[in-house]
């Protein structure tokens, strides 16, 4: 079993598995033009007996991104 395969117990329960699975993620940020909304999919970690959910480590990217896409998009329409 490869090291990214290997069962994950969950840190805030201590009993559980974490899943890990790919899931739409909706959020928004302050900047300077007002709120940017985004939406990404990004790998989500659910613990099965607690429901805890925690994002992947490379997810921080992945939401960096979507912001500064969404927040170009802001500076081109005005």
């Amino acid at each position: 079993m490869a090291a990214e395969e290997k069962p994950v117990t969950c840190d805030i329960c201590r009993k559980g598995r974490v899943l890990k699975r790919m899931e739409e993620m909706a959020f928004r940020q302050s900047s300077d033009k007002g709120y940017v909304r985004c939406q990404v999919m990004v790998l989500i970690g659910t613990c099965e007996a607690c429901g805890a959910k925690s994002l992947d480590p490379g997810s921080t990217k992945i939401l960096d991104d979507a912001f500064q896409s969404e927040y170009a998009k802001l500076r081109t329409h005005q």
